[in-house]
């Protein structure tokens, strides 16, 4: 069987506010007439103004007798206040999330966001108040800003916490507790305040959710410094379980990973994530029973999971239940239609499985949707290849070796194509080419009706 990539998920290290981002407003490029985002919740005096004076009533005052206006939208350029007793919730078309308390101003300066773009960016301006938020996409496919009274913040994936005083002092924090002070700032304060011990948490935070290029052996021993002393809540710690497992897992340690992940979901029950990757760590350990229900629970948790049921389908494929799998490819599809490697998977499996007329289309989008890979060459070569079209299949095959030349399915499947065509002589010899790469390839191609 031809290797897939499965799907782990880092959970970013977060404040006590962790949240499902499947709520999020419909995502699409913002324009100035575009909504960009949606209030959540909203108690007490909360108001929306938009850039042209207009002012929208959120919620009534306390007493109003109103109830909060859940769905009502914002657009670029609005600012949004809370009163005295005010709370409101926001969502972004990204994912991000902003708790916002009360006697808060907050103007919302650019939001441009593409699904498919890598030149997103978001400026968020915190004039007063206290907010926590989460970062969504576009802080991980563009250029997330948010700006305060003593500078502008890049945001990378973290989940801030930021309060600005009246005099203008302004306190952020992750989920560290015992260095709260060092990452307290005033107007015109110089970046030295922020003390080494502070950076050098930050640097953990960084390495445990996966930065700095990090290692294995360094993603683990970040992780397990936050685990030890550094967690704010539960769910924090959670997540940095479930960080140093999936380092765990690269490594090979399976039982340690095992461990970790358990650990992550008795502290955080309802963590979809961990159930997910958890699943994965047993596949890899031949358990596909276990990895079966943790797909599953995951999936029970979080409906709109789209990478648990691709991994649920993968495990279907594994054991030649392809209508289950072609079921559950065709929900990671619907909740992430931009994901190349979805449109890739299913074209394989309905190739495979004696449909490769309606395999070829899934073929083309997921080569239009990029980038170019070996993987989704060798697909649409083998659909090609049940189409007995061989040239087209000799292309592909090309085209993925040229991109992989030691990829033995595709050297294998060239070789079959160019006897079909009356090269056996090329034929014969790329075929030989891949027993040698992967001895049991000839097997693999018998069992999806290519001989």
């Amino acid at each position: 069987m031809r290797t897939r990539a499965l799907s782990f998920i880092v959970g970013t290290l977060q404040l006590a506010v962790i949240g499902l981002l499947s709520t999020a407003a419909d995502s699409q490029p913002a324009t100035d007439v575009q909504a960009i985002g949606k209030i959540l919740s909203a108690t007490g005096a909360v108001t929306v103004e938009h850039k042209d004076a207009v002012v929208v009533q959120a919620n009534a005052p306390a007493g109003g007798g109103l109830e909060a206006k859940v769905g009502d939208k914002v657009y670029r350029g609005d600012v949004v206040r809370t009163g005295s007793n005010g709370v409101v919730a926001l969502v972004f078309a990204d994912g991000t999330t902003f708790n916002i308390s009360s006697n808060s101003n907050m103007e919302l300066n650019e939001f441009v966001y593409d699904p498919k773009g890598s030149s997103n960016s978001t400026l968020l301006s915190l004039k007063k108040g206290t907010f926590t938020f989460i970062a969504g996409a576009v802080a991980h496919t563009g250029n997330m800003k948010v700006e305060t009274p003593v500078g502008t913040m890049g945001i990378r994936g973290t989940a801030p916490h930021v309060e600005i005083l009246d005099d203008g002092t302004v306190k952020f924090t992750t989920l560290i507790e015992e260095n709260k002070k060092d990452l307290t700032a005033k107007p015109g304060a110089a970046s030295s305040t922020t003390k080494e011990p502070a950076r050098s948490v930050l640097k953990d935070l960084d390495t445990c959710n996966g930065g700095n290029n990090a290692s294995p052996a360094d993603q683990i021993a970040a992780c397990t410094a936050l685990i030890e002393k550094q967690i704010e809540t539960p769910q924090s710690k959670a997540l940095a379980y479930n960080n140093r497992a999936i380092a765990r897992t690269v490594k090979g340690d399976f039982e340690l990973a095992l461990q970790d992940y358990d650990q992550s979901i008795k502290l955080y029950p309802t963590f979809a994530k961990a159930f997910n990757n958890r699943g994965l760590a047993y596949e890899k350990k031949g358990d596909l029973d276990r990895a079966l229900s943790d797909y599953n629970a995951a999936i029970n948790i979080s409906y709109d999971y789209a990478n648990a049921f691709a991994n649920r389908a993968k495990l279907f494929e594994k054991r030649r239940d392809y209508d289950r799998a072609l079921k559950d490819f065709n929900e990671a599809i619907r909740i992430q239609p931009a994901s190349a490697n979805f449109w890739n998977d299913r074209c394989w499996v309905r190739a495979i499985s004696g449909s490769a007329q309606q395999a070829l289309p899934d073929c083309n989008e997921a080569i239009r949707l990029g980038p170019a890979s070996a993987a989704k060459f060798d697909s649409r070569g083998v659909t090609y290849l049940k189409l007995a079209r061989w040239d087209l299949a000799i292309t592909d095959f090309d085209s993925a070796l040229q991109l992989n030349p030691q990829m033995a399915s595709s050297l294998y499947g060239r070789g079959l194509a160019k006897v079909k065509t009356g090269d056996a002589t090329a034929g014969n010899a790329d075929m030989a080419a891949a027993t040698r790469a992967r001895p049991g390839v000839a097997a693999e191609f018998a069992g999806y009706g290519l001989r």
